[in-house]
Formats: C-alpha cells, sequence, structure tokens
C-alpha cells in the first residue's frame, strides 16, 4: 500500500498530529524521569496522611 492509497482509506495521520504526538511523549518521558528521581515513601503511619486513621 503506497501512501496516496493510505491517506485515501484514512489509515495515516497528518505529520503535524504526529509531531503533535512525539511532543507530548517526550514531555511525559521528561515527567517520567523526574518523578523516578524522586523516592517513594510507602509509610502508612505517616503523620502528613490526614487521611489514614481519621475515622
Amino acid at each position: 500500500m503506497d501512501e496516496r492509497e493510505a491517506t485515501s482509506t484514512g489509515k495515516t495521520k497528518p505529520v503535524s498530529d504526529l509531531l503533535e504526538i512525539a511532543a507530548q511523549l517526550a514531555a511525559l518521558a521528561e515527567d517520567i524521569k523526574i518523578l523516578a528521581e524522586k523516592p517513594i515513601s510507602t509509610s502508612l503511619e505517616s503523620d502528613d496522611n490526614p487521611e489514614v486513621g481519621s475515622e
């Protein structure tokens, strides 16, 4: 199937849409990289979590 056939059947996205998706994925990857550098607290007995034991 050549590009003309794919376009006429609606199976390809315009290049601008693909570039937008690529930019969003790059931003998401940066966010994940930043989050991966932060420590994750798994303690359920933390005083800074007001939902735990509030009933």
